[in-house]
């Protein structure tokens, strides 16, 4: 359970990389949590949560819908090519979005069972997010710690949540076991 939650910590941590990595506006500063040896509070885990919701939530009613926690997770264009065209007026509405780890994630933070995310349901898993980083509980969380956690998840050297390599192969030297005993 513990591989999940982490799991679901460092993705949305990968949207804030995507979001930082992103063309920075007149008015947006730089995020100052952007270097990897920077230590985060409580305090900040919660601000930049609340920057991430506001991202996610497109139509801006103050929940994450399904729709748009499918749309984040989206590929989006590459930078000088065009969009696709917008369907034709009398098109039927598009499919809905095929099910996808997105839908466990909305399932997770959607605490209260009523389909959407609010921002206290965000928040909330922000908070217990950092407090499981936070080992020695000072409440701050230092690079070591991020690394203990990404350990824990099997993230070493980024593969993914549980994607640890296959062991390598034995050496050529090596004796080869016997099939028949």
């Amino acid at each position: 359970m513990n591989r999940i939650f982490l799991a679901a910590m460092l993705a949305t941590t990968g949207f804030t990389a995507v979001a930082v990595a992103g063309p920075l506006s007149a008015q947006t500063a730089p995020d100052p949590q952007a270097s990897p040896d920077r230590v985060q509070t409580r305090d900040d885990a919660l601000a930049q949560a609340d920057r991430r919701f506001d991202r996610m939530d497109a139509n801006k009613d103050g929940k994450i819908d399904a729709t748009e926690m499918a749309a984040m997770r989206r590929p989006t264009a590459a930078p000088g090519t065009m969009p696709p065209p917008p369907p034709p007026a009398d098109a039927a509405a598009p499919p809905p979005p095929p099910p996808s780890g997105g839908n466990r994630m909305m399932a997770r933070l959607d605490t209260n069972g009523d389909g959407v995310i609010d921002r206290a349901e965000f928040r909330a898993m922000a908070a217990q997010r950092f407090d499981r980083m936070d080992a020695n509980k000072d409440g701050k969380v230092d690079a070591t710690e991020r690394q203990a956690a990404r350990d824990a998840m099997g993230m070493r050297g980024g593969r993914g949540p549980g994607g640890d390599a296959p062991p390598p192969p034995p050496p050529a030297d090596a004796p080869k076991p016997d099939a028949g005993q």
